[in-house]
């Protein structure tokens, strides 16, 4: 285990990436503690990186019921936590829902943590906010671990996941409720009827991140 300790957040990410990569080289396993939030990653779980933190540094201080698509290592939903929301973290993954399961415990932040695609698991139920950092690359090969793939594919061009979360999402939306999702340059553009709004931008050598509000 390698502790990787971190006093809020900091412009450049790239230490962190590269610690990640070497963990998963190595198969072994790590923390990082971020404004007291101890994160616990799990093998076959999607590492916190540039677009977790672009999320848990800006998503705005609101309060109520957020349902997190995707909740990974859980890291955005125990933001959220702490500041008051009501959370509810769902993921396809199995090994996240315990990630996220596990680190929610020991934070001692209370989070309801469901197994499901989307919204399959929220049926008749509407939430004041829905954030989500989707899988947005297209197919690649980098990535031999089918759990792994999930977290990061989002379909043959890279968007197929977030248009379909955008256009289930409305029937569990609150009156005036909103979305905030990542979305990357490395993504095909692509039309939706939702108002948009770039809350956050981070540019990388590599690509550019958006944290974005969509609304009706």
């Amino acid at each position: 285990m390698v502790n990787r300790y971190c006093s809020g957040f900091f412009p450049s990410f790239q230490p962190i990436s590269y610690i990640s990569l070497y963990m998963r080289l190595y198969n072994l396993s790590f923390e990082i503690i971020v404004d007291k939030i101890q994160i616990t990653n799990f093998d076959g779980v999607y590492e916190p990186a540039e677009d977790s933190w672009l999320m848990a540094k800006h998503l705005p201080d609101f309060q109520g019921s957020v349902l997190e698509i995707g909740s990974g290592s859980g890291i955005i939903s125990l933001h959220l936590a702490q500041r008051g929301n009501l959370v509810t973290a769902v993921d396809i993954n199995p090994k996240a829902v315990e990630a996220t399961k596990f680190n929610s415990k020991e934070n001692d932040l209370e989070i309801e943590v469901l197994e499901a695609d989307l919204f399959s698991s929220v049926k008749n139920r509407k939430f004041a906010t829905i954030v989500c950092n989707p899988p947005y690359l297209p197919p690649a090969d980098e990535y031999d671990d089918p759990e792994l793939s999930l977290a990061v594919e989002g379909g043959p061009t890279g968007t197929e996941f977030t248009l379909k979360l955008l256009k289930e999402a409305n029937d569990y939306l609150e009156d005036n409720g909103s979305i905030y999702m990542i979305l990357s340059s490395r993504m095909k553009e692509f039309e939706t009827d939702w108002n948009k709004e770039i809350v956050k931008q981070e540019k990388y050598f590599f690509e550019r991140l958006n944290l974005v509000r969509f609304s009706r």
